[in-house]
């Protein structure tokens, strides 16, 4: 079935979404020049909500450049982008990658593109010491030798080498050569440097900046204690260990430690303490917990929303309720109303969801949506459709729209059209697995 033509702004929407209905509606429109400056504007910007966790969009993009008869305009301004001096580094990978794929399809001005932004790099790293052009180059190095084949690599090892060997500040090149070894077979690469580290002082160079790399065994760690604890809390260092406090601390050592939490007077101390009570039940007064969300200090109400989930009495799920309904804190609402849900909430929940702020520079809609995949996997609760495909097209999150559209065909409430649409998402595995339904 034809989607019904989008306007601009809800193409811009989904496009910058990476939801393969947009894909389709590009691919089937009468005039698509019309939507050309925006599939332009998302190659230039990154609009991943975390590209190291969800991977590049460059792909998606490309195959939505490839709809245009005129791929110039967008090569030329890629280009013209690609060369300015400071680029943050996950849009640097994305205008990489786009290069990559015109170069592929034979553009000479990509590869040339590519290659001269790849010398000034290394000019900058080698001769300026410019350390924040380092990741750059690696990224860019790694998209070259997927154009230049083993050829690529083993000149950029000789010259990232001779940089190590000139000089005792040098970049960690473990990505560089990681992903070489997954592309060219680590037998090959690790044969080829050892050979010839004998006959090259920068391959020897090169060779020993990737093997010194040690990693530090959590095995090796001092047992953790209370004590070290309280300690690390009064640097603000504890929270990671709090997390692993939460996982091997007794009854009584937990006991001891919402004692702390609850006297210490420090605000940032206290949020320091209370922090491995995200992942297990407080132990002492209830009561506390529901004054602590009430408190002026905005990360002490985030935690206490986190303590309240490992606790859900009616109390709970009244209090939520009542959040929700008068649009206070409603993301921490949202957030605990998931954990202690009851069918007759499913209006109410819909409704809140709905008035979420969902932005790439507030977070909390994102616990909330993951909050729902949660619920998703109870049997027992009722779930609107309708809320999953809302979420499902609000997301700017890849990696949740995944989770959710698997969720939601184990559940027989996926639409036919919608898995239609999986076949062209942003997302790599979204993509894959609907090609297997």
């Amino acid at each position: 079935m034809k989607l019904k033509e989008p306007t601009k702004t809800q193409f811009k929407e989904d496009f910058k979404r990476g939801l393969g209905s947009s894909y389709v509606q590009l691919k089937d429109s009468n005039n698509r020049e019309k939507y050309r400056d925006i599939v332009l504007w998302c190659c230039i910007h990154n609009t991943c909500y975390d590209m190291q966790c969800e991977g590049g969009r460059g792909s998606f993009l490309y195959n939505a450049i490839s709809l245009f008869e005129d791929k110039s305009f967008f090569e030329e301004a890629i280009i013209q982008r690609f060369m300015w001096k400071n680029i943050e580094n996950w849009l640097f990978d994305q205008l990489c990658e786009l290069l990559y794929l015109f170069s592929l399809d034979g553009s000479t001005k990509a590869r040339e593109a590519l290659h001269t932004k790849y010398n000034r790099l290394l000019e900058l790293v080698f001769h300026k010491r410019d350390r924040d052009q380092a990741e750059n180059l690696e990224w860019l190095s790694t998209w070259l030798t997927s154009l230049d084949g083993f050829n690529g690599f083993k000149n950029m090892a000789q010259q990232f080498g001779e940089y190590a060997f000139k000089n005792t500040d040098g970049w960690s090149m473990d990505w560089f050569y990681s992903n070489a070894k997954n592309k060219f077979g680590a037998k090959r690469v690790d044969m080829y440097l050892q050979k010839n580290a004998t006959k090259s002082p920068y391959i020897q160079s090169f060779l020993e900046s990737v093997s010194d790399q040690r990693i530090q065994h959590r095995s090796d760690d001092p047992p953790l204690t209370l004590a070290t604890l309280l300690a690390a809390a009064e640097r603000r260092q504890s929270r990671g260990l709090g997390i692993r406090f939460a996982k091997v601390a007794t009854d009584n050592d937990l006991i001891e430690l919402a004692k702390y939490a609850m006297a210490e007077t420090n605000p940032l101390i206290k949020l320091e303490l209370l922090w491995a009570f995200r992942k297990v039940r407080f132990p002492l007064e209830e009561n506390w917990v529901f004054e602590l969300a009430e408190s002026d200090h905005p990360e002490l109400r985030d935690i206490a929303f986190d303590m309240l989930v490992h606790l859900p009495s009616d109390r709970t799920h009244d209090y939520a309720i009542r959040l929700i309904s008068e649009q206070k804190e409603l993301e921490n609402a949202l957030h605990l109303l998931c954990y202690c849900y009851r069918n007759e909430d499913e209006e109410l929940l819909f409704k809140g969801i709905q008035s979420l702020d969902i932005s790439y520079d507030e977070g909390g809609w994102h616990s909330v949506f993951m909050s729902i995949e949660h619920l998703l996997d109870n049997r027992s609760f009722k779930i609107s459709p309708a809320l999953c495909i809302y979420i499902y097209r609000q997301t700017l999150c890849s990696i949740c729209r995944n989770r959710l559209i698997q969720k939601m065909f184990e559940r027989n409430m996926l639409p036919p059209a919608i898995l239609e649409e999986c076949l062209y998402d942003s997302y790599e595995d979204l993509r894959r697995w609907a090609r297997r339904k």
